[in-house]
């Protein structure tokens, strides 16, 4: 089995909301929601997402530019918006997905997910992450 059908299976868990399977066959899944799987490894084992293929519930814009930073092969998304498929495209990393939507919905169900509305304008990996940062870091501090 290949390394994005490993990472889809694992997907396919109860609870599992992300799985990451690296260049090397080593299996990552995380329970967390939104871009915090992605976040943590990207933080403590950077080198594990190189060239790794991934599966996700929900990829929005941050979460796609998240992927492209960490040097990804290849997605799998239950569901995608057309402003991460975009990025995806343009950074050259194959995807699939169940769903497209316009955008990915805020956890209240009222808007638009802070973290895609964060980097909307954004087209610069290096900027995004760091708008990703500091909106990671303001909504953390309203707990």
């Amino acid at each position: 089995m290949d390394q994005i059908e490993q990472a889809k299976a694992s997907l396919s868990g109860e609870k599992i909301t992300f799985a990451a399977v690296s260049a090397k066959g080593e299996l990552r899944t995380s329970m967390e929601k939104g871009i915090a799987p992605i976040m943590e490894l990207l933080t403590v084992e950077p080198e594990f997402l190189e060239s790794a293929g991934v599966a996700d519930r929900v990829i929005g814009k941050a979460a796609a530019f998240l992927l492209v930073k960490g040097k990804i092969t290849h997605l799998y998304a239950e569901v995608i918006s057309k402003h991460a498929a975009e990025v995806l495209k343009n950074n050259h990393i194959p995807f699939e997905y169940k769903t497209m939507v316009p955008y990915i919905i805020n956890r209240a169900k009222d808007g638009m997910c802070p973290f895609e509305a964060s980097v909307l304008e954004e087209t610069d990996i290096e900027g995004a992450y760091m708008k990703i940062k500091m909106k990671r870091a303001e909504l953390s501090g309203r707990k």
